[in-house]
Order: structure tokens, then sequence, then C-alpha cells
């Protein structure tokens, strides 16, 4: 823009230097048509000297840009494909009336986001269950345990009675004798409940009952007692 504005001021400076010309020669003939006929003239001699123009701060400073204007007609302009090596697309100027009727809406197609992967539910690993320790035995089982014990003992310790008598009668039967015992296994007291019809098997049967030892009872058992009442049926067999 600024060279334009400078080709203007140079096109202004030399129209005023054609008026200048253009003026001097007037006045020479002016001056040539009032001088009589024969009359001679000097020659004059004229110069022309063009008066130096000092350049202006407004002429030193570069011009402003100033807007195009587009002195197309509203239809179509189509701009030739220069003859530089890369051509450039041609251009169609439409009027906004024309391309706001005939421009078809422009769907923007959204951005397709990446689905993030989907993590697949991982099972968790079996919980091995503690071991459970087994139950506690039942205070009944307990009980019956210890006298199962107390009649094997009795059992074991069991003599068929010996001398003349039980050597002669040779007696047989079934004695039942009941016995008391402590709480750490000591004997309280001992009888005969059911006789066996021969005094010689009962009184062999007090005796196994008094001379065999007895275990402590058991932690659980008949909770809340001291003393304890036990029954046992003792089976005696003559020897051959």
């Amino acid at each position: 823009m600024w060279i334009e504005r400078l080709n203007a001021q140079r096109h202004n400076v030399s129209s005023s230097v054609s008026l200048a010309v253009v003026a001097v020669i007037w006045l020479l003939t002016q001056s040539l048509a009032v001088a009589p006929h024969g009359a001679l003239q000097e020659p004059m001699e004229l110069s022309l000297v063009m008066p130096e123009r000092t350049p202006t701060v407004a002429a030193l400073a570069p011009p402003m840009p100033q807007p195009k204007l587009n002195t197309t007609p509203p239809e179509k302009l189509t701009s030739k494909p220069t003859s530089t090596p890369e051509a450039k697309p041609s251009v169609t100027a439409t009027s906004p009336t024309a391309t706001a009727a005939t421009a078809e809406p422009v769907k923007s197609e959204a951005p397709k986001l990446a689905q993030p992967a989907v993590a697949l539910p991982v099972s968790p690993a079996p919980i091995a269950e503690p071991i459970k320790p087994p139950p506690a035995p039942s205070s009944a089982s307990i009980e019956s345990g210890y006298v199962a014990t107390v009649r094997a003992q009795l059992n074991a310790n069991k003599r068929y009675p010996t001398g003349r008598e039980a050597s002669l009668q040779r007696p047989s039967g079934k004695a039942v004798v009941w016995f008391v015992l402590n709480r750490n296994g000591t004997l309280s007291d001992a009888g005969i409940e059911d006789s066996s019809n021969s005094i010689i098997l009962d009184n062999a049967a007090l005796s196994t009952v008094r001379r065999t030892p007895y275990a402590s009872w058991p932690e659980g058992s008949w909770p809340g007692q001291a003393q304890h009442k036990f029954t046992v049926t003792l089976d005696f067999v003559p020897v051959n």
C-alpha cells in the first residue's frame, strides 16, 4: 500500500511540473503576440528548476494498510490458475443470499471416542476355610467313657473265689455291686445291689471292687457333684 501512495505522490508532482511548463509556454506566446513585428527579441533562457520535495513524516512512515474493495459483481468470480509451479485451487465467491439458500447443513461428525476396555470380573480365589476343631464331647459321652473304663478295670481284676468251700460248691452266678467314688477316684463306699444267691460270689464281688484302683473323673463329667454312685455286674464262672 505504501508503494501505491508513493506512486500517487510522484504522479501529482509530474502533473504540477507539466502545468508549470504549459503556463510558461502560454506566457511566452502572449509576450510574442504583444511585441511589434520585426522587433528583435533577445533570446530568453528559460530554466525549469524542479523544487526538491522534502520528504515529510507522512511520506517516510510506512503506509497504513487499507482494506481492498471488492469490485467484482456478486455473481461468481472464478480465479484463473496462475503459471506458478503449484496450481492453486479456484476460489468461487458467491453472494450471501445464494450461499445461505444453497448451502446444506454440514453434519459435524463427533470424533469417536475409544471405548474403555471393560475389565472382566475376576472370580476371587476360594478362601480356605479354617479347620474347625472337633466339637468338644458332651458330658454324657465323657461320663459313659469313664464308666466303661471302670467296668473294664473291674473285670480285669475279678478273681474266682478260692478255698475248700468254693472248691466243693463250685458256685456260679452274677453279682450286681454298687460303689461310690469321689472326684479324685478314691472309693467312698460299696455294697451288693443284687445278690448272686451265693455268699461266696457276693464277697468275691465286693473284694474285687475294693481292691481295684480308679482314675480321677475327667473334666466335664458329673458337674457339681463331689461323689457319684456306680453299679457293675460281675459274672463268676468256676474254673475247670
